[in-house]
């Protein structure tokens, strides 16, 4: 079972004067092995007009602490979700 944990916010003003929403999340699933670990990831949601842009990447570390600061260099640089996948790749292969 999957738990999502909202952890931040932002609201982004565009050249065009809209507003964007992003919200950065903490997920939280339990593996499947007896030992039922948690493993975390990270869900980001995109709200602009009447759209919502979502992007999950799951799996990234059994360590809460590097998941979310990993979220939070992603809160802080205003990721959306289209280039999440990305950026958190290149922030778990350098090390955060």
């Amino acid at each position: 079972m999957k738990q999502v944990y909202l952890l931040f916010s932002n609201e982004v003003k565009l050249e065009d004067e809209r507003s964007m929403k992003l919200d950065y999340s903490l997920t939280e699933r339990l593996s499947e092995s007896e030992e039922k670990t948690p493993y975390y990831g990270i869900q980001i949601e995109k709200y602009l007009d009447d759209t919502v842009e979502k992007d999950e990447v799951t799996g990234i570390s059994n360590s809460k602490d590097t998941v979310i600061s990993i979220i939070k260099k992603l809160f802080q640089y205003e990721v959306t979700p289209v280039s999440m996948v990305e950026i958190v790749d290149d922030l778990v292969t350098v090390g955060v």
